[in-house]
Formats: structure tokens, sequence, C-alpha cells
């Protein structure tokens, strides 16, 4: 019977902790800001000073944005460190003391 392959729940917390990470990041404080952010110029706005927070549709349009990317990106790299792991623990031979590849081997068993 070979051996578990660890690439599938690698990914799939992969995928979870960049998504966290997404969350972070993209929410997270620029710095501390002594300029203003550059803003398209419109004709009924008044400069807004450094240190005023983005708009709440703002926030919500760079989560859906980094959700598309942070997401995927992070369930590759886990699908590599699942592989790997796997591959490092090595066992993905059968093992001639099973069961089934005794009775296979007797031809007791179902047929292949």
């Amino acid at each position: 019977m070979p051996g578990r392959n660890l690439a599938k729940p690698f990914a799939i917390a992969g995928f979870i902790l960049a998504e966290i990470y997404m969350v972070f990041t993209v929410l997270g404080n620029y710095g501390h800001e002594t300029q203003p952010l550059p803003m398209p110029p419109l004709a009924d706005a008044v400069a807004t000073p450094a240190g005023t927070p983005p708009p709440l549709s703002a926030k919500v349009m760079r989560v859906l944005v980094g959700a598309v990317f942070f997401g995927p990106f992070g369930a590759l790299a886990g699908t590599g460190v699942g592989l790997l792991i796997s591959g490092l623990r090595g066992d993905f031979r059968e093992r001639p003391n099973e069961p089934a590849q005794a009775a296979r081997q007797s031809g007791n068993g179902p047929p292949r």
C-alpha cells in the first residue's frame, strides 16, 4: 500500500494561511505618512489629510482583488511543500506484508 500523499492537506493549509496573510497585508496600515496619499484629481474633492483611512469600498475591493492572487499562490506553495515532505518521508513503495498484497500473490484475492 503506497504511503499517504501530503500534497492535498498542505495545499488546503497553504490556501487558508495565504488568505489570512492577505487580510493582514491588505487591511494593514501603510505606515507613518507625512504627505497625503496620491488621489486622482476630482472637481469637487478637497485634499484629504495624511492618516485619513481609505473608504470602505476601497478596502473591500482590495480584499477581493487580493483574494484572487494570494489564495491560489498559497495553495501552490502548500502543494510544493506537501510534495517535498511526502518525498522526504519516502514511503511510496508497496509493502509486501500487506494482506491484500499477500492475497493477490496467492491467487485468492480480487483481480487487478
